[in-house]
């Protein structure tokens, strides 16, 4: 069965997301072993005891999805900011499930595919492309069906945060990505850069993350959900540099046991000669990402997973 302002760098004080999962291996290790004998439906309920805990341990203050919620649903109160928080937070526990059942049993998951024969014919072609999505979805998954949906062509490059335990990576790396998936840690800034251009160089096709800055990564700010955030200036720059076309793709739970997969029309981004009009092209390259992002975002509001003070204060 087949995801504004100017150009500044985020500080360390302003940081808000480290990379790293919270619940750590321990978690990780009581979801492997329960999940095969709880299914889908057992894994609707344990999401509610996940969303209890991260309403525990994080708060609001910790994850700002109240001011997520403010912004999505303006003249709801403050009970119900909350309520819409956690039905969030258990969103986002039964997306966790999901990565380890579809491993389990990806026969009992059904997929559908919009825009597939887009990304297809890249990777007939032989022809690099980046593949941008968010911490939307389902997007760590979407590697598992990704070779299968593009006819087992090449490599795909997956540029994340490798940030948990070493464990819990390896069990994820061998059984969950299949060997097709190479992992890119942007933490390494230069070596990712170059990993990257050579990915996309050989044909190959790199998935990249456009809603979250890691440290002194360059960003650009861009209105987003009426305000000003800061999004990565690395995938849009790549693209630029390296010529190679852009192509939103999104995987969206639709169901208990149902997705679909989203690839849209390709679009590319072409530097003017004059090195002081480049920053207005990226910068509007950046908004329209946004803008992108932000309609996807209102269609499918509980499965944006940015648990941080997202936007500028």
């Amino acid at each position: 069965m087949v995801t504004g302002a100017g150009t500044s760098a985020v500080k360390p004080d302003a940081l808000r997301w480290s990379g790293r999962s919270w619940g750590g291996t321990w978690l990780f290790k009581i979801c492997v072993s329960l999940l095969p004998l709880v299914g889908s439906g057992g894994a609707w309920l344990i999401s509610f005891v996940i969303a209890s805990a991260f309403s525990v341990i994080g708060g609001r203050s910790q994850f700002g999805m109240v001011d997520y919620w403010r912004r999505m649903r303006p003249h709801s109160g403050a009970s119900m900011l909350r309520l819409l928080a956690f039905r969030h937070f258990a969103s986002f526990g039964r997306i966790l499930c999901d990565r380890l059942l579809v491993y389990r049993r990806p026969q009992d998951y059904h997929v559908t595919v919009e825009g597939g024969d887009l990304l297809r014919d890249f990777r007939v072609r032989r022809q690099g492309c980046i593949l941008l999505s968010a911490h939307l979805g389902n997007w760590e998954l979407a590697s598992y069906w990704l070779n299968e949906l593009t006819g087992n062509l090449g490599n795909v490059h997956v540029v994340m945060v490798r940030d948990d335990p070493q464990s819990v990576q390896r069990f994820v790396d061998t059984r969950m990505r299949g060997g097709h998936t190479r992992v890119i840690d942007p933490h390494d800034g230069l070596g990712a850069s170059l990993a990257i251009t050579s990915a996309l160089n050989a044909g190959d096709m790199v998935c990249m993350l456009g809603d979250r800055v890691l440290g002194e990564q360059p960003s650009i700010t861009a209105r987003f959900l009426n305000g000003q955030a800061q999004f990565p200036l690395g995938p849009f720059q790549t693209a630029a540099i390296t010529g190679v076309p852009i192509l939103v793709g999104f995987l969206m739970k639709t169901g208990r046991r149902s997705y679909v997969i989203q690839i849209e029309e390709p679009w590319r981004i072409r530097l003017p000669e004059l090195r002081s009009d480049r920053r207005a092209v990226l910068q509007a390259a950046v908004q329209r990402w946004a803008n992108r992002l932000e309609i996807q975002v209102r269609r499918f509001p509980q499965q944006w997973h940015n648990f941080y003070n997202f936007w500028q204060r």
